[in-house]
């Protein structure tokens, strides 16, 4: 009987072992174990700031990412830039990144990311961009027309 439990036992051991070193779900990312909020400062960081566009895809994005924002488009002139945050707003798995930035043509710029993370991945990105002197947007506007007749 004891040699069966020992037995057993050691089955039982190699199974969890087998387990643990071929399970597919068995990932690291940078973000694992992170706020939502701090892995889009993460992944903001290493795009906007460092440069390092495709090392961070591969590192917070997953292969089904649904990524709104044109990889021609990610840095609004072309080259890395330190955005000024001027709001973030975090709510259970989703973050809202306002900031401003200056594209290409030196026009001072408005830009509202909207991310969705789960298990310190990003699932997806959209981009709302405003540029100073431009009227605002027609979303921008039914928004404010609905918020003013039903308050």
């Amino acid at each position: 009987m004891r040699i069966l439990s020992i037995l057993i036992g050691a089955i039982f051991v190699a199974w969890i072992a087998h387990g643990l070193h071929t399970n597919p779900r068995w990932t690291w990312s940078p973000g694992e174990g992170e706020l939502p909020r701090d892995v889009v400062a993460l992944y903001m960081d290493m795009v906007y700031e460092q440069g390092k566009e495709e090392e961070a895809k591969e590192l917070f994005f997953l292969a089904n990412t649904k990524d709104e924002v044109p990889a021609e488009r990610l840095l609004p002139n072309g080259e890395t830039f330190t955005p000024e945050v001027i709001r973030v707003i975090a709510e259970g798995f989703n973050v809202a990144v306002h900031f401003s930035a200056k594209d290409a043509n030196g026009v001072p710029t408005e830009f509202i990311e909207v991310y969705h993370v789960r298990g310190g991945r990003i699932l997806s990105r959209e981009r709302i961009v405003h540029r100073t002197g431009e009227p605002t947007t027609v979303l921008s506007q039914r928004v404010a027309v609905h918020l003013t007749t039903n308050e």
